[in-house]
């Protein structure tokens, strides 16, 4: 196709997308939108379009330009999705999906590409579901944890351990500043609060985790009615979270709180050193290490196998997002869900295996090698299956699974994620379907598409296809039955067009007819239809699209065109009957004129005479061998299955004199069985060995004819050692009354390998020649093979004879 359809295929397929796409330029500013973005935004395209992206985000427009930098950086082109709200033309917030491509990441002048979708309330489950155990495990993990924001140190999530130890709510505390929720004692001012500042302020510059020394930091007594603050101890440290682009996203504080012991070392008297500020923080760190590390560390063994297998947990449902949650043993004999939705179903190790009872047979074997693979290699695998819920329906998953080791590290339990992509792959299938319809049209040309359920009798057409049929295009949307379809095919083609469909279905065959219909304005059409036959595992046939094209044109002019040969063959005829009679009658007075007064005429009379006598005998040759090539493809010779060794044989025979007096030796390869018209194919091998012994040369003619078979074509090859042709020169001999020599030097109309190459297409060939100067030449032309039983094995080489006196 050209550019322009091409180009117009590519906006159809943008506009038919779900998505909506964009294009930004280099600052930013939308380039082109599709139609799903301006039906989302309620915005016109031209009121879009040269705009900021921030029209559409707002702030989150920042993100999308990051995203940008980052991938021109990387050298990348393709971004993780990013959760961003859309802001309509009405003010109206939609979170969206948002993905976007650096069409080249070189080359930053190249701009952007993206696309964005609504995130549905499913989707959004997920998510809510997902942070809802995330958030329960970092909320029961032992340890003091606080997690703020940057800048502001905001509280975004809290541990329990940590509202133990200091006393506190997580109301009062999400949402807030970490000064806020405990701020200096006025009235006994500690340097625990700008130290603690300090550090937070130090892992926001440098990225790194920030170790602070004990530190003397009162909190608001949270028991008692009068602004009260008590003394506390701690030893705090402050790690950041990164983004993927290195950024700080968040900031962990962590806390130990020593009170006891500092209470501790000021009971035993050692206030003195405590108050000694050269010497204080560092002996008192000192000392809290040594008299608080056995303490610390039995609080730690009752810890830590809580901490470790929670931490393992963590880790396992972080590497995934899920549906559902659920845990095995480490053979998979036992499997149980334990949070998430409820479609997985429970079993223990008296039953039959979970891969058994609940995965469909046809998964069963992939499903169980990979699990298989996964024990022996103690890693984690991801694999895409069916499964039977808990209410007997079949959904398709994507399954993810971990193991926990032991100290030992052998596999202790796996745990794993299921998420429900059952609605994914059913519209990849449907995608899938569509693009195989939509690839048949194109390649037919297509003004319309049908889709053939077989078992419901349910066909489902475009519009095109509806109003090509005279079908209501609505009830086509939904569907119509087979018989209604038919009966819009003319009478006469009608029984051929449902035997061949039925002979379709019955082979799986492709499917191609050609025929007429009556179209919903009552003219009639002709048309061409191509499918195929969709089978189940059983082989039954369940489907059968295909497209059709309107070929009405076409038949018209193929019918002008007949007509125009017609006329033209009859042209053709009259023409060279009465050019001819002019020539006989002129050529015959020259001759009587010879007779008459030849005693009269001097030398040059009759030189003259004969020049002209010979020039009419020329014109009479060009004028028969113009017809001849005129009725190569009109006339009515049959198509029939030929010898071609037997055409051989008459073509050697007609030439005997020819052979005989130049003394020609004529080598002949065995020969195929065709289909052909046997009196042009004998007219094709005559022209091209009488060239053959024309342009010989000096020597006597060695002349050898030969079939070679490459797939389903005959090459047939005449084979001389004459006086060549120039390469410069081989595409003007096949042109009508082009001659490379004079009549002086060899005789001819010019006419006779332009006939041949109107007989070899005529037969669906075509015809060439490899030849130098001085070096002979070789003529070759295909031949359709036709069906194997039409063909004669070549079983006793070549034959050679030797013609002469």
């Amino acid at each position: 196709m050209d550019d322009t359809e091409a180009l117009q295929h590519y906006r159809t397929l943008v506009e038919a997308v779900d998505d909506g796409i964009y294009r930004l330029d280099v600052d930013g500013h939308l380039v082109s939108v599709n139609d799903v973005i301006v039906e989302i935004t309620g915005y016109t395209r031209e009121e879009l379009l040269g705009e900021h992206v921030s029209v559409l985000f707002g702030g989150d427009s920042g993100t999308i330009e990051q995203e940008i930098s980052r991938l021109r950086a990387n050298d990348s082109k393709r971004s993780e999705p990013l959760g961003l709200t859309l802001e309509t033309a009405e003010g109206e917030q939609i979170r969206c999906e948002v993905r976007v491509n650096a069409l080249d990441a070189s080359d930053p002048a190249q701009g952007a590409v993206g696309t964005v979708r609504e995130t549905d309330e499913r989707n959004q489950a997920e998510t809510e579901t997902t942070e809802s155990t995330f958030r329960r495990l970092f909320e029961n993990v032992p340890g003091n944890y606080l997690i703020v924001q940057p800048g502001d140190y905001e509280a975004v999530a809290v541990s329990d351990a940590y509202l133990d130890a200091t006393m506190t709510d997580r109301a009062e505390i999400l949402g807030k500043s970490l000064f806020e929720i405990f701020p200096n004692n006025p009235d006994d001012p500690a340097e625990g609060v700008e130290n603690l500042r300090e550090s937070l302020e130090r892992v926001a510059e440098t990225g790194e985790a920030d170790v602070m020394p004990v530190t003397h930091y009162p909190i608001p007594d949270r028991t008692s009615d009068r602004d009260e603050f008590e003394e506390r101890w701690w030893s705090p440290t402050n790690s950041p979270v990164l983004t993927t682009t290195g950024e700080i996203d968040y900031i962990i504080h962590s806390v130990e709180d020593v009170t006891p012991i500092v209470q501790e070392l000021q009971a035993d008297g050692d206030q003195e050193r405590l108050e000694v500020p050269d010497t204080a923080e560092s002996q008192l760190a000192s000392d809290i290490v040594l008299r608080g590390q056995e303490l610390l560390q039995q609080a730690k063994r009752e810890a830590y196998e809580q901490l470790r297998e929670s931490e393992e947990r963590f880790r396992a449902l972080v590497t995934t997002t899920s549906d559902a949650v659920f845990s095995t043993n480490a053979d998979w004999s036992e499997v149980h869900s334990l949070e998430g939705a409820d479609f997985l179903a429970d079993i223990d190790e008296q039953g039959p295996s979970w891969v058994d009872e609940y995965v469909p047979p046809e998964d069963q074997p992939r499903v169980q090698r990979t699990i298989d693979e996964a024990i022996r290699t103690k890693s984690s695998f991801e694999l895409e299956h069916r499964i039977v819920r808990k209410d007997d329906t079949v959904a398709w998953i994507v399954s993810r699974a971990t193991p926990l080791l032991d100290e030992n590290g052998e596999i202790t339990r796996w745990l794993g994620t299921a998420n429900d992509v059952t609605e994914r792959v059913e519209r990849e299938r449907y995608l899938e379907d569509a693009k195989e319809r939509l690839e048949a049209a194109a390649e037919a040309g297509a003004v319309g598409t049908w889709e053939w359920n077989i078992p419901d009798d349910r066909m489902v057409t475009g519009a095109s296809f509806a109003k090509t049929f005279g079908i209501d295009p609505e009830a086509a949307t939904e569907g119509v039955s087979f018989d209604q379809f038919i009966s819009a095919i003319h009478e006469d083609d009608r029984d051929r067009v449902k035997r061949k469909i039925e002979d379709a279905i019955e082979s799986g065959k492709e499917y191609k007819e050609e025929y007429r219909v009556w179209d919903g304005d009552g003219n009639l059409r002709w048309v061409v239809a191509r499918g195929h036959v969709e089978y189940d595992d059983d082989g039954t046939p369940v489907s059968f699209p295909g497209a059709l094209a309107d070929i009405t044109e076409r038949k018209q002019f193929e019918r002008r065109l007949e007509v125009s040969n017609e006329r033209l063959e009859q042209f053709a005829y009259a023409a060279s009957h009465d050019l001819q009679e002019p020539l006989r009658m002129v050529s015959s007075y020259l001759q009587l004129i010879e007779r008459r007064y030849r005693d009269d005429l001097d030398d040059d009379g009759e030189e003259f005479i004969e020049f002209a006598i010979d020039g009419a005998d020329r014109m009479r040759d060009m004028i028969e061998g113009l017809l001849e090539y005129s009725r190569v493809d009109t006339r009515n010779d049959s198509v029939e299955s030929i010898e071609l060794n037997a055409v051989l044989e008459d073509v050697l025979e007609d030439l005997h004199v020819r052979i005989v007096e130049s003394d020609a030796e004529v080598t002949v390869e065995e020969l195929p069985r065709l289909e052909g018209d046997a009196s042009q194919l004998r007219q094709l091998f005559q022209n091209l060995l009488d060239n053959a012994i024309t342009y010989s040369g000096d020597e006597p003619p060695r002349i050898h004819v030969s079939a070679d078979r490459r797939h389903n074509d005959w090459v047939i090859s005449v084979d001389d050692e004459g006086i060549g042709i120039d390469p410069k020169d081989q595409d003007r001999i096949f042109t009508v009354f082009d001659r490379l020599h004079s009549h002086g030097a060899y005789e001819g109309t010019g006419i006779g390998l332009a006939l041949c190459q109107r007989i070899v297409e005529r037969h669906g060939g075509e015809i060439w020649v490899d030849s130098e100067p001085g070096e002979g030449a070789t003529f070759s032309f295909t031949l359709r093979a036709g069906s194997e039983h039409e063909l004669r094995t070549v079983v006793d080489g070549h034959r050679s004879s030797r013609l002469n006196d």
